[in-house]
């Protein structure tokens, strides 16, 4: 996965900010498959905030249309995990749309000690994750 510079320092920022919550937005490519731009959206989740996240399906709505506007696709989401490894937790794989990105950044204190990339992906029935290349352009 290929991702903008200056997009990844603002995926980054955005996570920092909400520590000691997890964060969340989407990410958006262009034809050539670039990650050119995020929409950060709101963690709607009704439990604990901490160690989940849930995107309210009205906001990703307007995110879609969003990035139709730009002439841009949503291809994954980056969502934070404060005081936790960049690894998708059994959580995300059960809520993993197949064919998206996940991009999990690991943030300690307040601030970003990591990230990695995940594809979902449909295995036999289910569902598993396998690990990407992230390269910042």
């Amino acid at each position: 996965m290929i991702i903008e510079r200056g997009v990844l320092e603002r995926i980054f920022k955005s996570c920092e900010t909400g520590y000691p919550y997890e964060v969340a937005g989407l990410m958006l490519s262009n034809s050539g498959g670039r990650v050119v731009e995020i929409l950060p959206v709101s963690n709607v989740h009704e439990d604990d905030r901490r160690v989940r996240y849930r995107v309210d399906p009205m906001e990703y709505y307007r995110a879609e249309k969003k990035a139709e506007e730009l002439g841009l696709q949503v291809v994954g989401v980056f969502h934070s995990h404060p005081d936790h490894p960049a690894q998708p937790s059994r959580y995300d794989l059960e809520h993993a749309l197949p064919g998206w990105f996940y991009l999990i950044v690991s943030v300690y204190g307040g601030r970003v000690s990591g990230y990695a990339c995940w594809l979902a992906i449909e295995n036999y029935g289910g569902k598993r994750f396998v690990q990407e290349v992230v390269s910042a352009e």
